[in-house]
């Protein structure tokens, strides 16, 4: 069961981002990264091109690089960073749990 899902609200411990929270965008499990939502942003130079209403699109845009799993760690109900548990519920269906109030996640 993975520790960490899309969606969640993580915070980053470790690298020039550490203490920032912000939602998971994505997950690459094979790379065993994530991207955070407002953590370790980069510029990326894309070529800057003109749609068809005259809109310029491109140039040095500042997007989110993927972080590794273990650098981030979920945040819980009380805005503290938490350790995550398992345990089966009444229906044989595995829950996360948080492993410094004992709540589901």
């Amino acid at each position: 069961m993975a520790n960490i899902k899309r969606g969640d609200t993580v915070q980053v411990i470790a690298g020039k981002d550490k203490g920032v929270t912000g939602t998971v965008i994505s997950i690459d499990k094979k790379e065993s990264r994530v991207i955070v939502e407002g953590a370790n942003r980069v510029k990326r130079h894309t070529q800057q091109t003109e749609t068809e209403r005259g809109v310029k699109v491109g140039g040095i845009l500042t997007v989110e690089a993927a972080i590794h799993i273990s650098n981030v760690q979920l945040v819980g109900d009380d805005g503290k960073a938490t350790r995550i548990g398992a345990r089966k519920d009444e229906n044989g269906k595995n829950v996360r749990i948080s492993r410094r109030t004992g709540k589901d996640v």
